[in-house]
C-alpha cells in the first residue's frame, strides 16, 4: 500500500482507538482529525477517548512550522489591516476543512509581515489568494527532502 503522506508528524497507519488532542482538543479517530464540536463526528458507542497531542500541536510544540509565507512591500503597509483580516478569514475556512490547517504565529517587522503554518497547504494557499485579491508577485520555494514550503508575496 503507498504511502499517502511523507509528513513525519502524521501517523502513517490510522488509529483505530479515539484520540483527543490535549492542545485543541481536536479528534482523531481512524485517518482523519475532526475540530471539537464537529456534528460530523458520530463516536462508536462506549469509546473512551484516549489523550494524544495532535501534529498541529506537535508542530507548535517542536516549532517546526510547515510553511512560512513572506508578505513585503509599501502596499502592504497601507493595506495591512485588510490583508491580515483576509489572513484570518482564509485560515478559518482551512481549519473548518482540516482542523490540522492552521497559523502559528504572525510576525511583522517593518513592510514585512511573516506567517508561519502548521500545513504547507495553507501556506499555499494564503499566498493564492492575497495574490488573487492584491495582485503583485507570488513566489514558491518547495522543499524536496520534508513537507515545507517557503511563500513570498511582494507588491
Amino acid at each position: 500500500m503507498a504511502t499517502r503522506s511523507t509528513d513525519a508528524y502524521l501517523p502513517h497507519e490510522g488509529q483505530e482507538a479515539v484520540g483527543v488532542c490535549t492542545g485543541c482538543k481536536a479528534i482523531s479517530w481512524g485517518k482523519r482529525w475532526f475540530a471539537d464540536g464537529d456534528e460530523a463526528v458520530t463516536l462508536p458507542a462506549g469509546s473512551t477517548p484516549h489523550k494524544v497531542v495532535c501534529p498541529a500541536c506537535q508542530r507548535m510544540q517542536d516549532n517546526n512550522p510547515a510553511g512560512i509565507v513572506t508578505f513585503s512591500g509599501d502596499y502592504l503597509l497601507q493595506h495591512e489591516e485588510l490583508i491580515l483580516n483576509a489572513v484570518k478569514n482564509i485560515e478559518a475556512k482551512s481549519r473548518a476543512k482540516n482542523p490540522l490547517s492552521r497559523i502559528m504565529e504572525i510576525g511583522q517587522e517593518g513592510n514585512v509581515l511573516t506567517i508561519r503554518t502548521t500545513d504547507e497547504k495553507l501556506a499555499e494557499r494564503l499566498g493564492r489568494e492575497i495574490y488573487k485579491s492584491h495582485s503583485g508577485k507570488l513566489g514558491f520555494q518547495w522543499s524536496e527532502d520534508e513537507n515545507f514550503v517557503r511563500v513570498s508575496w511582494t507588491r
